[in-house]
């Protein structure tokens, strides 16, 4: 029997996370070697995959493409936040939990899991639009993301606080929105629309340290999942509730309007595979800094990644035909 190319190459990245969560357990990848690699994929990886991914020639079709990528995924990401806080309140979610489970909604896991994802199911030609399609989340994860955390424990009455009791407040400004993948897609974009291409040894350089990004991401989630407190994920019903939300609903939402619009091929199955992938790594450690509900951020991470090892190659067959 010969299975779906979505299944296989979801397999893959499952045994890449199996190497990770093997590591975890038996403490080669401890909890600081972890964060340590975090870093470093975020902060010299991804950036070089992002840059990379857009030295392309630029065309006026192509030009075009990249406007409507950007804009398509600025409307996806404005849209998803009244559904969010619907959501939240829809299954009554409160106090320092509420913004948790409202950042899950927003922001997927689309650099650590949906690079490898679209390069899987697509092809590493999609990459380009793919590195494009996430400026709006590197621009607001880390901004308006972190805001959504604070605001649901201010509702409940109390500041947000980090670990000691320091006070450690999510206020908006320019700063909030510099990060690296950001500030990588940024420079990367603007050098796709100046065409101008780097020396060759720095885009060969930049290109194979970016080609990493799939393994090592993996291989760092399967490392926290290794720390992850099972008994006490299966039992929140609000957790599998949010889970599908994520991975399900909003993806198959996304799927009819665009269809509905007429979107086809990778215009069409590009962004909504984005949408189907679990939720984003950085909520566990926005939520610790925000005084988010820490427990549950990680178990939220947790249970929608390792579902999601069902759910992507279900949609992609099923949706897609991959």
């Amino acid at each position: 029997m010969t299975l779906p190319a979505s299944t296989i190459q979801t397999f893959i990245l499952f045994l890449l996370m199996s190497a990770g969560f093997a590591a975890g357990k038996t403490s080669i990848l401890d909890e600081m070697t972890v964060k340590k690699l975090s870093r470093f994929l975020v902060n010299f990886v991804l950036p070089c995959l992002i840059v990379a991914s857009m030295q392309q020639p630029l065309t006026p079709e192509l030009r075009m493409e990249a406007f409507r990528t950007l804009g398509l995924s600025f409307a996806i990401y404005a849209s998803s936040f009244p559904l969010a806080f619907g959501f939240a309140s829809l299954i009554r979610a409160k106090g320092p939990t509420r913004g948790v489970h409202a950042f899950a909604a927003v922001f997927a896991n689309v650099a650590f899991m949906g690079f490898p994802v679209q390069q899987a199911l697509f092809g590493k030609a999609v990459l380009f639009q793919a590195s494009i399609f996430i400026i709006p989340f590197n621009l607001l994860a880390f901004s308006v993301g972190a805001a959504m955390i604070a605001g649901g424990v201010r509702s409940e009455g109390r500041e947000p606080t980090l670990g000691g009791g320091a006070v450690h407040e999510a206020k908006l400004s320019w700063r909030s929105f510099v990060n690296p993948a950001g500030v990588s897609s940024i420079v990367g974009f603007a050098l796709f629309l100046a065409d101008f291409r780097l020396p060759l040894p720095l885009f060969r350089a930049m290109s194979i340290l970016g080609d990493t990004t799939t393994p090592l991401a993996m291989c760092i989630i399967g490392a926290t999942l290794a720390e992850t407190n099972l008994g006490n994920t299966l039992r929140d019903w609000r957790l599998w509730a949010s889970s599908a939300f994520r991975l399900l609903a909003l993806p198959l939402l996304l799927y009819l309007v665009l269809k509905t619009l007429g979107f086809t091929g990778i215009a069409l199955g590009m962004p909504v595979m984005m949408a189907a992938m679990p939720v984003a790594a950085n909520l566990s450690f926005l939520s610790a800094a925000f005084g988010g509900d820490y427990r549950t951020a990680s178990s939220l991470v947790f249970l929608s990644t390792a579902i999601s090892l069902v759910s992507i190659p279900l949609l992609a067959a099923g949706l897609f035909g991959i």
